[in-house]
């Protein structure tokens, strides 16, 4: 009895998989996917069988008109005066958009799909840079095949999408990379290397993170245009809001806006300082891309403060601040990190590296040691404590590697005794004094915790501390030192009581290992007495 059910349902399933594979046949496809025409136009009518209109029971007909009857000779197919679907054909290019826009457009049409469905995509295309390019007459520029594909279009959430979220930058770069499509244009080409090395890439395709920001996502979809000067904070700040906010209410925001009227003005640096500021080419000042960029937003570090120390060890093994003397190093580990410090500066000298360069490779070379390679707790520290180089490279659309300089506080505050390098060091040295603490406090808490040791307040502790931390590091786009002091005490009230607590449990393992000691000392004794006593008897 369950077989004889059984088998209609699965003649059911394997005639809805037929019928899914092998679209209605018209007399559009009984011409077209025949041998009158060449395999590569064939493949057009094989592409539409994934299309997302063929899945909604449209077909050729529904957007090229004529009759669709499979009967019909190729003069009724092509019937201009079809009544009930006109011929139009194929669309000329500068058309495209109304031609797409007559479903698409209309909310009464498009409801029966989706209720949700947009229907202004046409006018955002307008108003977009390729919109009005094309409106002008330029019909090199995108219109909506040249991103959704014609005849194989996907829903934007098909993995195997043009315009899905990992396959976006990619899209837009097949004519933002193309120099011969964009140099009339005067136009970069880099745009996609760069974001390829991103922060945002890494968190696309690193952490699968799907949310992570494209070109769409900053330039808009179909009303594709680069934000302007004034809503650079606004865009990033969609994402990034304690970061916008705190920009928006610092005296950096107002100050580079009446920098901006000078320099637009024609005005240059030098026309106001005289001093090293003056040597700068600056021509506008764009909110978050002064000091991030645009599409090589690489991961924000403390590299950007400018003010470094000779080696980027420091922030987690050599202690400054007030906390510094409170509880000490272990020896033998304070030993092994001068031996390895010491080692890799010999390196580095041996390489002839200096400065920057020197940095860069200790940084790498920080990530590959036996101490530090696969252990969760460096990796979390290194991603908090926002440890990084001073320099990054990529690939550029003709393959030549490029290698870029971060932006820093000391670009623009050249003067070392400048307001904005005083505070820059100043915060830099706030940040020194907590990381390393934490560091410590850390290393101590796992030494006794590794030796079985119940380490749960100095654990606690720590995460208030790197919470602390984290909070300092967004402090930086107020671009004052006022809140600084206060945030930072904050963390080093935890790091304080994470030291305390870690050495704490640190001295009871000793204790434990002493008393396991004198234990087994007197355990030994006894069996000796023992066995002396049985050989005298």
């Amino acid at each position: 009895m369950r077989v004889r059910c059984a088998l209609p349902i699965a003649f059911a399933f394997l005639a809805s998989v037929a019928s899914a594979a092998a679209p209605q046949a018209t007399s559009c496809t009984n011409c077209h996917d025949s041998n009158v025409f060449t395999a590569k136009d064939r493949a057009k009518v094989q592409a539409f069988h994934a299309d997302v209109h063929r899945e909604v029971g449209l077909s050729c007909h529904d957007c090229h008109g004529g009759n669709p009857d499979p009967a019909a000779d190729k003069g009724k197919a092509m019937d201009p005066k079809f009544a009930a679907s006109p011929f139009v054909g194929r669309p000329k290019r500068v058309d495209i958009p109304a031609f797409c826009g007559k479903c698409h457009s209309s909310a009464e049409y498009m409801k029966r799909f989706n209720p949700a469905a947009r229907v202004d995509e046409v006018m955002e295309y307008r108003s977009s840079a390729h919109g009005r390019g094309l409106a002008k007459g330029d019909e090199k520029v995108a219109t909506c095949i040249d991103c959704h594909s014609v005849h194989g279009i996907r829903r934007k959430t098909d993995p195997d999408a043009p315009v899905y979220a990992t396959h976006v930058a990619e899209t837009c770069s097949r004519c933002h990379s193309d120099a011969r499509t964009m140099t009339p244009y005067g136009r970069a080409t880099d745009q996609y290397a760069r974001w390829r090395i991103s922060v945002h890439a890494k968190a696309m395709f690193e952490k699968n993170d799907l949310t992570a920001p494209t070109c769409n996502d900053c330039h808009g979809n179909h009303g594709a245009t680069p934000p302007g000067v004034q809503s650079v904070t606004f865009v990033c700040g969609n994402c990034h809001g304690r970061e916008a906010d705190l920009f928006r209410a610092s005296s950096k925001m107002p100050g580079w806006a009446s920098h901006n009227d000078l320099l637009a003005s024609g005005a240059k640096c030098g026309d106001c300082h005289d001093d090293a500021r003056s040597t700068l080419t600056m021509t506008r000042f764009s909110d978050c891309v002064t000091c991030h960029e645009n599409h090589a937003v690489v991961r924000p570090s403390v590299a950007m403060m400018g003010a470094l120390p000779d080696v980027p060890c420091a922030f987690c093994h050599e202690g400054a601040g007030a906390l510094a003397t409170l509880v000490a190093e272990p020896a033998k580990k304070s030993a092994h990190y001068r031996e390895v410090r010491d080692a890799l500066l010999t390196t580095a000298a041996g390489l002839k590296l200096t400065g920057d360069a020197r940095f860069d490779w200790l940084v790498d070379q920080a990530r590959q040691l036996p101490t530090h390679r696969d252990r969760p707790e460096f990796a979390r520290l290194f991603e908090k404590f926002r440890i990084g180089k001073t320099h990054y490279s990529f690939t550029d659309a003709n393959g030549r590697q490029v290698t870029v300089g971060i932006r820093r506080c000391s670009d623009c505050h050249i003067a070392t005794d400048s307001a904005g390098a005083k505070n820059a060091r100043e915060y830099l040295g706030a940040t020194h004094a907590l990381t390393s603490m934490i560091a410590r406090a850390e290393r101590i808490q796992l030494a006794a915790h590794r030796g079985g040791v119940e380490t749960r307040d100095a654990r606690a502790e720590l995460d208030g501390a790197i919470d602390n931390q984290i909070e300092l590091e967004t402090l930086v786009h107020t671009f004052a030192n006022t809140e600084v002091p206060k945030k930072q005490k904050e963390g080093l009230d935890h790091a304080r009581a994470a030291l305390l607590s870690a050495q704490t449990s640190l001295e009871e393992l000793g204790y434990r290992r002493r008393g396991l000691l004198v234990a087994l000392g007197i355990i030994v004794m006894v069996l000796i007495a023992l066995a002396i006593k049985i050989r005298m008897t």
